[in-house]
């Protein structure tokens, strides 16, 4: 039943696309000039091309099933589908009302005719879900301590990445930030791994563990990395990472949220 949910949210963004017509795609996004509660929830289900449509669900896909090992994994199976739930609801509410607020009135960035849409800033939030069951996770298991360094250490590292990527930033001075990350990282784990053999031990002994962790934190690091890149995408578009961001708080805000009132 549980996949059949998710699979089954994923079958509903195809069949929007595949069968609504064309002339009803502009009664279900948000446009700015003419706001509305209804297109600000509806707006993201519609995409506007088959490879944009495919992105997003790679991605859901992509986040969502380490999110769902990690809650089931720490026996908090009926706290993941309450806060799945209520992102799907809150989330296309909270990314349009940012949207709308800061590029359409604060900074007039999009004029009255221009829309929003997509699934993306929902996959967002699901990002911070994964990132808040993380956190809670190795904390649960291992320590505080352990599970903030761990997890800021994979978000970070996709920032770097985004940085990297941007245009708005000197190659250079992007690149020598990531490179001068990943040699700290990487200098300082050769050293301990090659000082102590207790970690070593300790590694062979929580190896599942450790591969579960590795595998969400691949993810997380992929999709912030992603989420708030800058670079052109399909026919030109950037994507919109005012949306992203605040789709990925909204995730963290209420899993964090969720977490504390279980």
């Amino acid at each position: 039943m549980d996949v059949v949910v998710i699979l089954g949210v994923a079958g509903a963004l195809i069949g929007v696309h595949v069968w609504l017509p064309n002339r009803l795609l502009s009664e279900f996004v948000f446009t700015y000039g003419e706001p509305s509660l209804v297109t600000a929830w509806t707006a993201a289900t519609i995409h506007d091309s088959t490879v944009h449509l495919t992105s997003n669900l790679v991605w859901y896909g992509v986040v969502i099933g380490p999110a769902y090992a990690l809650y089931t994994s720490w026996s908090r199976r009926r706290l993941f589908w309450l806060l799945y739930m209520s992102l799907l609801v809150a989330t296309p509410l909270s990314t349009i009302a940012v949207d709308y607020w800061l590029l359409y009135q604060r900074w007039g960035l999009v004029g009255p005719d221009s829309i929003a849409f997509g699934f993306s800033g929902v996959v967002s939030a699901f990002g911070g879900l994964l990132v808040v069951g993380l956190i809670g996770v190795i904390a649960a298991w291992y320590s505080w301590s352990i599970s903030i360094a761990t997890t800021v250490g994979f978000v970070a590292s996709g920032l770097c990445i985004a940085l990297a990527q941007s245009p708005l930033v000197a190659v250079p001075t992007s690149e020598m930030l990531t490179v001068g990350i990943v040699l700290v990282v990487g200098l300082g784990s050769f050293w301990w791994w090659s000082r102590e053999r207790s970690l070593r031990r300790w590694l062979s002994a929580h190896q599942d563990a450790i591969l579960l962790f590795g595998a969400c934190g691949i993810v997380i690091t992929a999709l912030v990395a992603g989420i708030f890149s800058v670079e052109t995408v399909s026919n030109g578009r950037f994507p919109n990472v005012v949306a992203h961001g605040t789709g990925f708080l909204t995730g963290v805000t209420l899993a964090a949220t969720g977490q504390i009132l279980a």
